[in-house]
């Protein structure tokens, strides 16, 4: 099992995004606890879990890891909709782009499934925009 290869796939273009906005956006991930407090305006929330990690095949087993990512983009209240869309898109963008690429001869090739949301929350200090999907990579050796 790969799983920090398997998160690097998500992690490294979600970060490298939110990096290149016009106003970089601080991005946490999993491993940060207290995230409200570590942040004093906008900022995003990754969330990767793993589920099934192994399939049989006939052959061999496979590192077939199937999970779910949910992201989600904290902007400022009341400064109207267009920042949190932009934010949440952001991280759109940069998941469906991993859709795009060809399978690797080695290493780990990810796919993820149909997205769900944006849905919207504003019961926090922040205006809270959550997109979600399922994911499936496969360990390539």
């Amino acid at each position: 099992m790969n799983f920090q290869g398997v998160r690097s796939k998500f992690e490294t273009p979600i970060k490298t995004a939110y990096a290149a906005l016009s106003h970089a956006v601080p991005v946490f991930f999993d491993n940060f606890g207290d995230v409200l407090s570590d942040a004093d305006s906008e900022f995003v929330y990754v969330n990767i879990q793993f589920g099934l990690t192994t399939e049989v095949g006939l052959n061999s087993s496979l590192d077939n890891i199937r999970g779910i990512i949910t992201v989600r983009a904290f902007a400022e209240k009341d400064k109207g909709p267009a920042r949190s869309q932009t934010l949440i898109n952001t991280a759109f963008t940069s998941i469906e782009t991993l859709n795009n690429t060809g399978q690797p001869t080695s290493g780990i090739h990810v796919r993820t499934g149909e997205v769900t949301g944006p849905t919207f929350e504003d019961d926090r200090p922040f205006f809270v925009s959550t997109i979600e999907t399922n994911f499936q990579a496969t360990v390539i050796s």
